[in-house]
């Protein structure tokens, strides 16, 4: 299971409050994004509502696989209140965007050129997919393309 109380190790601790690292039970590390369509978002500020966030490349074979999975997800569940953030990691808007449209992807596409936003989440590889509580809390984490019934079960609690 690895380190016991490993968000102690690889974030930052407040006493009296959940740590803030990119690990289970820990709060999500807060980010502000420029979008493919020129909006700026911030993570904190989609507190109230669940968030699933996809790190991918467009070279990325698995995340080719699981864009499909995603934009399904996002369709039946966006009217729940569900955030997708698709963060792109050290791709040109140009190639995000050529990617979105043959994808036919309509979720938030997010920019991390020089991957600050990565780095932060210490990633492990690509895809990795992280859901987010209501809170703020970063409740699972998948490595490697997602399925459709690992979305359900992961975000089931936020849906009545």
């Amino acid at each position: 299971m690895g380190l016991p109380q490993r968000a102690a190790f690889t974030g930052q601790v407040v006493p009296g409050q959940l740590p803030v690292a990119p690990e289970v039970d820990a709060v999500a590390p807060n980010f502000e994004q420029m979008s493919l369509n020129g909006q700026v978002i911030s993570l904190r500020e989609l507190q109230g509502s669940p968030v699933v966030l996809n790190f991918w490349a467009t070279w990325c074979v698995p995340c080719q696989v699981e864009m499909p999975i995603l934009q399904a997800f996002y369709e039946q569940h966006q009217e729940q209140g569900m955030r997708l953030l698709a963060i792109n990691i050290g791709e040109t808007a140009s190639t995000v965007r050529e990617w979105q449209q043959a994808m036919g992807l309509t979720y938030d596409i997010l920019l991390d050129e020089q991957q600050a936003v990565a780095a932060a989440y210490r990633l492990r590889g690509q895809p990795s997919t992280f859901v987010i509580s209501p809170n703020g809390v970063i409740k699972q984490i998948f490595y490697g393309p997602i399925s459709q019934s690992a979305l359900e079960a992961a975000l089931a609690p936020y849906f009545s």
